[in-house]
């Protein structure tokens, strides 16, 4: 009897350990292709880095439900890397489109100067079941003395046809939209 409940021991145990697992999928945010410029004006331009709430500082993507506000940790639908690392070269890839002529990096260090420094909190990038994609992010431009030029508020939605690649493609037009405000603003600026 004690060698029937040993193989069956050892069977349960097997069968846990060697179980299907679904394979992890890995996404990240595309930038925008051919876009109308929105100035030929030569400007030298920093992307800082990008906040988020900690509920977003992690690699799975967050799921909410609809009329809910109970949220969801996707353990198979993950970012490819730090969604702040990835918005802020997202961002700074739009913006050098939308101004050709411009100077636009990603500010990596303490003492870089720009003449105009981009700075983005992201406040919601969220996905809402298997309809909606939200954007909401306050940015503001601060010239090269630090003084804070303009603070503005971006918030979208965007209707999507289910899954994580329809909402991956819809935060990244959303944030190509945000990004196409941002030149604007930074063009504008005398």
């Amino acid at each position: 009897m004690r060698k029937f409940g040993a193989i069956l021991m050892v069977f349960l145990l097997g069968g846990c350990l060697g179980g299907y697992s679904p394979a992890n999928r890995f996404y990240y945010l595309q930038v925008v292709d051919a876009v109308e410029p929105v100035s030929s004006k030569k400007l030298n331009i920093g992307v800082d880095s990008v906040e988020l709430p900690d509920y977003l500082d992690r690699p799975q993507i967050i799921v909410f439900e609809q009329g809910s506000p109970q949220m969801k940790i996707d353990e198979t639908n993950r970012w490819g890397e730090a969604l702040a690392t990835m918005v802020q070269r997202t961002v700074t890839t739009d913006i050098a489109a939308y101004l050709p002529k411009a100077t636009v990096k990603s500010k990596t260090a303490l003492d870089e100067r720009f003449r105009y420094l981009v700075d983005i909190e992201i406040v919601r990038l969220d996905m809402i079941g298997d309809d909606g994609a939200v954007l909401e992010a306050w940015w503001s431009v601060y010239d090269d003395d630090g003084r804070r030029i303009v603070q503005q508020k971006t918030a979208l939605k965007r209707k999507i046809d289910g899954g994580f690649d329809a909402y991956v493609e819809a935060e990244s037009e959303m944030i190509a939209e945000m990004s196409r405000q941002i030149a604007q603003v930074v063009a504008k600026v005398k």
